[in-house]
């Protein structure tokens, strides 16, 4: 046996005890907020490059800074479940990192709550594990609702965020995992019945049903879209948007899983044209709901309900370029969501809410903040020189390829989204009711406009997202 393999570090055990322990550092210095989420971000940032950089076929790497060697294949094996870095984990790990590692900048500029970081850790290391599950009591993809039942209760105290405000909002995400577990379950029982009668193709086709069925659940269409604008209603901007992209991912990630492990769902049930009519209903649903609300969380919330909705018409699109566009979609999702929570974030701390009678002329005093919310608001919806708009185009070029009616109620509920932040523009560049409202400090302004150069940067220069993305398929491919 090789002496350094047996005296290296398990990294699936460091990994998720460095997470913890740090979650409990920041813990006991919650109230040095800038502090601790500073060192919070260099520490996440930290592990995000070391894996990206990692080269998984020497098994054994040396960890900077403390000089140990560090077991790349080594497993984690607790209470049944076996915890192990694969090459297609690595793409998942490193994305959700950095989108801690941003959120936990962000909320080094803007406060975020004393919780925000140690608890933002412990979730993060609940994702870790998620990632790394390789076997378990059942299929690794079939527990995955039950982590995510887990993952959304510990969310629910980071969107709270000390606010005395109704629960109702983070609550609700807690409704698709509880709803979708039970039936990962019953489909576990009729997998297991398949090898016992190879030629009754029952179990097949009820266990293809009932993933089917719950996938469609997991992925929240509408009418079971409810927490998200709800929490972006009450929820501080930037937590809202970490909280929606972790989880999002993790569930992309875990659509692949199931649909490569059992390849029978895609054969025994309709699962494209549920997802056809989930996405149409959400991404239709989301454009009319943006057009009639005036309060600027919840004209978010739809938005991006309308993108997620357009999200999944292309899940259902057959064929290679599924994923690709996919990836791509929801990598511009993550800046136009990133870009509208910095300016949401420091609008909210200036004018003290989110009516939208105390928004009333803010953008005379607060430009660049409010140019990043609209702009990356209308990145949601596909607008031209945002974000979105290259990936909303692609996407509907591909949707009307089949049938260009879907195309089209898209295109005009996107038009709904739009006029919602056309309206809202009016009321943030409207006259100035509150003349004792103070400017936006340089920090945020100098935030404000490297959010801003991004969105337009990847507007003009989509290229700019090929690499991320090509590394990223290694986690959506065989």
């Amino acid at each position: 046996m090789n002496p350094a393999a047996t005296s290296a570090l398990n990294l699936p055990a460091l990994l998720i005890g460095s997470m913890l322990a740090m979650a409990a550092i920041t813990y006991l210095f919650r109230t040095w907020e800038r502090v601790t989420a500073l060192v919070a971000t260099l520490f996440v940032a930290g592990w995000a490059l070391w894996l990206w950089q990692t080269d998984l076929s020497a098994p054994i790497r040396t960890l900077p800074l403390v000089r140990q060697p560090v077991d790349l294949s080594a497993p984690l094996q607790r209470l049944g479940f076996t915890f192990r870095l694969e090459p297609g984990a690595v793409p998942i790990l490193v994305a959700s990192l950095l989108l801690v590692a941003a959120a936990f900048l962000l909320a080094a500029c803007i406060s975020q709550g004393h919780s925000f970081v140690p608890f933002t850790l412990v979730l993060m290391a609940g994702y870790t594990m998620l990632a790394l599950l390789t076997t378990g009591p059942l299929a690794p993809p079939l527990l995955g609702p039950l982590f995510l039942v887990a993952l959304s209760s510990v969310g629910i105290f980071i969107l709270q965020a000390g606010r005395l405000v109704r629960p109702d909002g983070p609550l609700r995400s807690l409704l698709p995992p509880v709803f979708a577990f039970p039936l990962f379950l019953v489909a576990a029982w009729y997998v297991e019945q398949i090898p016992l009668n190879p030629q009754d193709d029952t179990a097949a086709r009820m266990a293809a049903q009932l993933l089917g069925l719950a996938l469609v659940i997991l992925l929240a269409p509408a009418p079971l879209h409810g927490a998200q604008p709800a929490i972006a209603r009450s929820a501080p901007p930037v937590v809202t948007a970490l909280l929606t992209l972790l989880y999002q991912l993790a569930l992309l990630h875990l659509l692949y899983r199931v649909l490569s492990t059992f390849q029978f769902v895609s054969q025994e049930a309709p699962l494209g044209l549920w997802l056809t009519w989930a996405g149409l209903a959400t991404a239709v649903w989301g454009g009319i709901a943006a057009a009639g609300t005036d309060h600027p969380g919840r004209l978010w919330g739809y938005a991006a309900l309308h993108d997620w909705g357009l999200l999944l018409l292309v899940l259902a699109v057959p064929g290679i370029r599924s994923w690709p566009l996919v990836l791509f979609l929801f990598g511009l999702r993550i800046v136009s969501m990133l870009t509208t929570a910095v300016g949401l974030s420091a609008l909210e701390q200036h004018v003290g809410g989110l009516d939208a009678s105390r928004l009333q002329g803010a953008g005379s005093r607060l430009p660049w903040n409010s140019a990043a919310f609209l702009l990356g608001g209308l990145g949601l919806a596909g607008f031209p020189l945002s974000a979105g708009f290259t990936g909303h185009w692609a996407a509907l070029q591909i949707l009307a390829e089949n049938d260009w009616r879907p195309a089209a109620l898209v295109l005009l509920a996107s038009a709904g989204a739009i006029f919602g932040f056309v309206r809202m523009a009016w009321i943030i560049y409207g006259p100035l009711e509150n003349r004792y409202l103070v400017r936006e400090r340089p920090l945020q302004m100098a935030l404000a406009a490297a959010v801003l150069l991004l969105s337009v940067g990847l507007a003009v220069m989509p290229q700019l997202m090929d690499a991320p993305i090509a590394r990223a398929l290694l986690a959506f491919s065989g």
